[in-house]
């Protein structure tokens, strides 16, 4: 029997992310880009994301290729349902103070006076979970490329 990790969603992010520690760039852009792909890929853009990863890395230069890594890696079928939550939870902390509040609000419909207010918390709440994954990815895939390849 094998193990849930060899199904074939992991062993394409493996592979992904096997061709971002072998990008020919420096280990901070590569980071950068990863980030970038990071954060856009778990804001809601709407299907755009790719496109704008694309268009924001090559704007600052940074290596497009790990921008839509790190979007695929971070943001995924198995992932997506959890940054939700999250970012629902988190937006609920800051407008109403709790989480149980404004679930109680998403599930009576009187969130914010309903779906604009709902959306406003949820992107309130999305806005500082992606920056913090985008701010971790940069940290660890930082640190990942340089021990790669023996930099410091």
């Amino acid at each position: 029997m094998k193990r849930i990790f060899d199904t074939f969603l992991v062993q394409r992010l493996k592979q992904m992310f096997a061709k971002v520690a072998h990008l020919n760039d420096t280990p901070e852009k590569i980071a950068a880009g990863f980030a970038i792909g990071a954060f856009i890929g778990v804001f809601p853009t709407f299907w755009l994301g790719g496109i704008i990863t694309v268009a924001l890395c090559a704007l600052f230069r940074l290596n497009y290729v790990a921008g839509f890594a790190g979007s695929t890696i971070i943001m995924n079928p198995v992932t997506t349902p959890l940054f939700w939550l999250l970012s629902a939870a988190v937006g609920g902390l800051i407008f109403f103070g709790d989480v149980g509040t404004a679930m109680a609000a998403f599930r009576n419909h009187n969130g914010l006076n309903h779906w604009g207010g709902m959306a406003l918390i949820y992107a309130a709440g999305n806005i500082i979970v992606s920056s913090v994954v985008a701010a971790v990815s940069y940290y660890v895939v930082l640190r990942i490329m340089r021990s790669k390849r023996g930099n410091k």
